[in-house]
């Protein structure tokens, strides 16, 4: 009867052991055949696949293939909760929501609990919110809210779709709005707020921006191709040939008609020249200053010959006056006064004949040379100066 009931248990532990082999396939560590969608390593369960070396350690190697299909490499083991599928985690105390799928995720404490998918994040303590996805946040304390933008540095806060930062505690909050640089501090941060712009700056005050084809340098208001608050400076430009810029009362710069040249060293020996021999007429005039007040004596002039006076008060005012003498029977005279350059002021007739003067008015402040002439054949010439 014993050896009955010993023959019925040993069938009956072989028809399990036979079944067993017929529903899972042994797996050796030694090679096995090629998986497919039912011959496969893992669990039937909702539970995760758990990977580890060194078992025995107190704190193995350890990596798991998630119940909902991430996969996790720990560096604090069973730190991270993933409950996304098809993303891939690296790092400790990483979280994932269920709406997170395909995403990759490296480092510590960054949170995409309620993120979307297909997010792209290193580093620590980033976050990602708002079910945004197609993002990227990289550095530290970054925060996407916001469906295709990228973070990158410490502190950057994206609140716009297509917006994007790049440094150190940064916003941005306008439509395909970015910012660059750096701000002052967590609490003052440099902040776009401007669509369709780049801001960069190193404060929380813009330095830069540049919108639709114009840069404004210390404005986020520019009205040119180039607006600047503030001073410029240009240092070492080379020589050439050019036309002058010139600047109207709003600031604005334009082209002007006339031409610059470049100065050979011929013109500029010349230029020299002109300037020494302009100090030496400036020293007479200071001659002629302790003259001014004199009178000037026509009474001894020969009736024969014309004659051109000093003008008195010389410097002038606003006006000064011209004394002459002319003998009877003189041609068609005038005086005609030139500036420094040589350029013609005015000429005036001289109808008078005889001891005669003419008050000269409407010159700008300045140095001048007077000249008699006689049917066009010069007599004389002075010089004088006038005062604004």
């Amino acid at each position: 009867m014993k050896a009955h009931v010993f023959s019925i248990k040993a069938m009956v532990a072989a028809a399990i052991i036979f079944s067993a082999e017929i529903q899972a396939q042994v797996w050796y560590v030694n090679g096995n055949w090629g998986t497919n969608s039912s011959n496969y390593v893992g669990t039937i369960d909702p539970a995760p696949l758990y990977f580890r070396v060194n078992g025995q350690d107190p704190n193995p190697g350890q990596a798991i293939l998630s119940e909902t299909g991430s996969f996790l490499t720990e560096s604090v083991n069973n730190s991270n909760i993933a409950k996304a599928k098809g993303s891939f985690v690296a790092g400790s105390d990483n979280v994932l929501g269920q709406n997170a799928n395909s995403s990759l995720v490296g480092g510590w404490g960054n949170d995409l609990s309620d993120a979307g998918g297909a997010n792209l994040v290193a580093g620590q303590s980033n976050r990602v919110v708002n079910q945004a996805g197609k993002s990227v946040a990289l550095g530290w304390n970054n925060i996407v809210r916001n469906a295709n933008q990228f973070a990158i540095g410490v502190g950057v806060d994206l609140k716009t779709e297509y917006s994007g930062g790049f440094g150190v505690d940064l916003i941005a909050t306008g439509n395909r709005s970015f910012v660059i640089g750096s701000g002052s501090h967590a609490s003052t941060k440099l902040t776009n707020t401007i669509p369709y712009s780049i801001m960069l700056g190193m404060s929380n005050v813009s330095t830069m921006l540049i919108k639709d084809q114009q840069v404004g340098i210390r404005t986020t208001t520019p009205t040119a191709n180039f607006h600047t608050v503030g001073t410029v400076r240009l240092q070492g430009l080379p020589n050439g040939a050019g036309r002058a810029l010139v600047v109207d009362n709003d600031g604005n710069v334009m082209m002007a008609n006339t031409m610059l040249y470049k100065q050979s060293n011929q013109q500029d020996t010349d230029l020299q020249g002109q300037i020494d021999e302009l100090k030496k007429e400036v020293q007479e005039l200071k001659e002629l200053l302790k003259l001014s007040k004199t009178n000037v004596d026509v009474s001894a002039v020969s009736t024969r010959e014309p004659k051109l006076f000093q003008n008195v008060p010389n410097p002038g005012k606003s006006e000064t006056t011209i004394p002459y003498y002319l003998p009877e029977g003189s041609g068609e005279a005038a005086i005609s006064i030139y500036s420094i350059s040589g350029q013609l002021v005015k000429t005036i007739a001289l109808k008078e004949k005889g001891r005669g003067s003419l008050t000269v008015t409407g010159l700008q402040g300045g140095s001048y040379v007077y000249q008699m002439s006689i049917n066009g054949q010069s007599i004389d010439s002075k010089k004088m100066l006038m005062r604004d």
